[in-house]
């Protein structure tokens, strides 16, 4: 799976999830923290191959953490049955 793949596939997640949540935390949220994230990284240098911050897969970690930071997030999942 390549990365543009793995991403959409997050998006769908996020989508999914975290749709008809307040508006603090929406998938809008996961999106604006998403570009957030990999502003910061760009300007710390992880995309850039000369930069000692390079990483080969950091923009796409940055990208999927960021996105998902809130996905399952226990103050906005339904617990269902005992545990």
């Amino acid at each position: 799976m390549g990365r543009e793949e793995t991403v959409r596939n997050a998006e769908r997640l996020v989508e999914s999830t975290m749709n008809g949540r307040d508006a603090s935390h929406n998938a809008a949220h996961a999106y604006r923290v998403r570009d957030l994230a990999l502003s910061l990284a760009r300007e710390e240098g992880l995309s850039n191959p000369s930069s000692p911050s390079y990483s080969p897969d950091g923009m796409e970690v940055v990208e999927l953490a960021a996105l998902l930071h809130d996905v399952g997030d226990y103050k906005y999942t339904k617990r269902t049955g005992s545990t």
